[in-house]
């Protein structure tokens, strides 16, 4: 990691000055990360352990980042303020903020692959490749911190350790940028809108998938090899980490509950079209599907049935008039007619009837 040395002659304005913003900066990301935290752990209770157990752990990294930046800020700014900047000899806690940093963002990097495999199990192949660019750039920022350590952050630095930084930089950023466009692309297919304003939306789109940590690692990346030897960098740098946490929690506390237990409408609508896709590519379809008969046919057929049923049962009645004579009572003609049971259009008719 590049650091200002005595013959950049830096003004104390672009190192401590902006190091002190920087951890202002970050700190006020904090503070929202912090309400995200209490806002998850009493709404979302009955989440599982696992769930609850890696949230743990994402704030406990947080906030040792932000401890480790404010104790930097106060040997710089208070501790040794008497002293030029470049002359002071870099506290350890700056490198290991800068590994509990790539931790968080590899941390919430991992959870979003995770949501899009959810969200996209036809496209196995898209939280695959994103995951394992995920994974080199945390290997990759992890070995240029140790490597950067072991030189000293005052002492010039061999071009491979500059070469993993640029490195783990540029595949953070990829990873954030595939992210960002594979979660916007699925989550366009879902079939649940939001009734809650433009404005809401937005916001999903900015914070919930990953636009505005995106935009952090490009502002960390351009400040740091652009705007040297100021240490502009350094705000983006301790603000990015915030940010991904802010992004991982605001869309685990944008899902519904339902009777106490949560409810992503996102994830559920794109499981069910899976489960049909799946079940309609294993069905085994006739080539002719079978002709059914409009509602207006049937109808036509039912009066043509109900019809012949009343033609027959007069020409039964004809019949036993016959038979019987003219004196004979049309009562006893009507149920000796009747006692023979239904004709076959009678039972033809009662078949459609119940269709």
């Amino acid at each position: 990691m590049w650091w200002p040395s005595v013959p950049d002659h830096v003004s104390q304005d672009s190192t401590v000055g902006v190091y002190v913003l920087g951890t202002i900066l970050a700190a006020m990301f904090y503070g929202l990360t912090f309400l995200q935290n209490l806002q998850y752990f009493d709404r979302y209770r009955k989440d599982c352990l696992a769930m609850k157990f890696f949230i743990l752990v994402l704030w406990l990294f947080d906030s040792t980042t932000m401890a480790l930046s404010m104790q930097a800020v106060y040997i710089f700014a208070v501790a040794r303020r008497n002293l030029t900047f470049a002359s002071i000899e870099v506290p350890e806690s700056v490198e290991v903020e800068r590994a509990f940093s790539f931790a968080v963002v590899f941390m919430v990097q991992m959870y979003f692959v995770g949501r899009i495999w959810q969200l996209g199990r036809r496209y196995w192949y898209l939280p695959a490749f994103i995951g394992l660019v995920s994974i080199v750039a945390f290997v990759t920022g992890l070995a240029a911190t140790v490597q950067s350590s072991a030189f000293g952050l005052s002492s010039p630095h061999p071009a491979y350790v500059d070469g993993l930084s640029a490195a783990s930089a540029a595949l953070q950023i990829a990873t954030d940028v595939m992210i960002n466009a594979t979660l916007y692309w699925l989550c366009s297919k879902c079939k649940h809108h939001s009734s809650k304003g433009v404005v809401r939306d937005a916001m999903v789109n900015i914070v919930n998938r990953g636009l505005l940590s995106t935009l952090m690692q490009v502002m960390t990346t351009i400040t740091y090899f652009v705007l040297r030897p100021r240490l502009v960098w350094m705000s983006f740098h301790m603000a990015s980490s915030k940010v991904h946490a802010m992004s991982l929690l605001s869309t685990l506390n944008s899902r519904d509950l339902v009777r106490g237990v949560a409810h992503d409408a996102e994830i559920a609508d794109a499981q069910i079209r899976y489960r049909l896709e799946r079940e309609l590519n294993g069905a085994a379809l006739p080539e002719r599907p079978p002709i059914i008969p409009s509602l207006h046919q049937l109808r036509s057929q039912s009066s043509w049935f109900a019809n012949g049923a009343k033609s027959a049962e007069a020409d039964d009645m004809k019949s036993a008039t016959d038979a019987t004579g003219p004196g004979t009572n049309s009562a006893s003609v009507s149920v000796s007619a009747l006692s023979r049971g239904p004709s076959v259009h009678a039972r033809s008719t009662t078949a459609v009837d119940g269709v």
